[in-house]
């Protein structure tokens, strides 16, 4: 058997019709590093009172899934796969054309975020196929120097052999550029059309929904995959220009904000363009750090957290625009 090269490895996801029965991939998602993928089993020593002078006499599997990470550019299509799994709740609306709006928000009173297939493409090797699985996490990032970029971590419920996976990409799954992205603060989330972008040197955002099996006595391998409370949490860097931060931060004043990703360059029809735009109902400043060099200008970084807003019934909603029909199962 031929030997393997990380660069050969492709992740697939596809959405489950039916929870933890296996679908195949409806997106590939390129990605800068081989994804961290793997069979996760918990052995159980047997150390029993037989006078041999050894610590044990075997291991016996007890539980197994999977688990795993993948780093990627951020792309105007796949990553509308992560996030139905990793927030819950998707909308699609048509806008002009064969361009659709879809419009993701948190699946409430339901811990059964939907769940997803993984596939592992190794050419020349073994493929597998991960079941029930869910997109536990995502940090996005969006260094001034390098494409924004994104790693997210999942759990499955168990790994199978697959014949053979034929990964494809699609042209139309667009990158975003550091220059692509547009950052606002406002008082409200009603104020954020009209406000100005702020400068920033680099802005990360993490929103994990905690995830974890559901193993029940009976079952090697968990029976389900469930979803808990929202964690939204991030940091952003930029050149001080004043005290407006560093007050926001010591009076414990909350923001709206708004983070958008979007190729104005390229027309999808109608003057619509590929985006993102994260929107962040509360948000506070935690921790400040400023950095004040004696050769270079003085920076403040700012740690924030999102939070429920009662006045808008909700802590974050991410709309992407672009000519993917639905991201339901195929």
């Amino acid at each position: 058997m031929s030997l393997l090269k990380g660069e050969d490895l492709s992740l697939g996801i596809g959405v489950e019709a039916t929870r933890g029965t296996l679908v195949d991939p409806q997106k590939w998602i390129p990605a800068r590093t081989p994804t961290g993928i793997n069979v996760e089993v918990l052995k159980a020593l047997i150390k029993e009172t037989k006078g041999s002078g050894i610590s044990s006499q075997g291991s016996e599997v007890v539980q197994r899934k999977a688990v795993g990470d993948l780093e990627f550019n951020l792309r105007s299509e796949g990553i509308g796969y992560i996030l139905k799994s990793l927030i819950g709740k998707c909308t699609t609306a048509s806008v002009y054309g064969t361009v659709n709006s879809h419009t993701f928000e948190i699946l409430a009173n339901n811990p059964q975020f939907p769940a997803i297939s993984l596939g592992l493409s190794q050419p020349g090797q073994q493929d597998y196929a991960y079941n029930g699985a869910l997109i536990k996490s995502l940090e996005l990032r969006t260094p001034v120097d390098d494409l924004v970029n994104a790693t997210i971590e999942f759990e499955a419920r168990d790994e199978a052999e697959h014949t053979s996976y034929v990964p494809a990409y699609v042209a139309t799954d667009y990158i975003f550029r550091p220059f692509d992205v547009e950052i606002k603060l406002a008082t409200s989330k009603a104020g954020l059309a009209a406000a100005e972008a702020i400068n920033v040197k680099e802005l990360s955002l993490k929103i994990a929904n905690n995830a974890r099996a559901q193993q029940n006595i009976g079952s090697i391998t968990p029976t389900d995959m469930i979803a808990n409370l929202l964690d939204i949490e991030g940091s952003l860097t930029l050149d001080y220009e004043g005290d407006t931060y560093h007050d926001l931060y010591k009076d414990g004043t909350y923001r709206a904000m708004q983070i958008t990703l979007s190729r104005s360059d390229v027309d999808l029809g109608g003057g619509y363009s590929p985006s993102i735009i994260i929107q962040l109902d509360r948000v506070s400043f935690e921790t400040s750090s400023p950095d004040r060099p004696i050769d270079d200008i003085v920076r403040d970084s700012f740690d924030f957290k999102a939070h429920y807003s009662d006045t808008d019934s909700e802590a974050i909603n991410v709309v992407v625009q672009n000519t993917v029909d639905d991201y339901n199962n195929a």
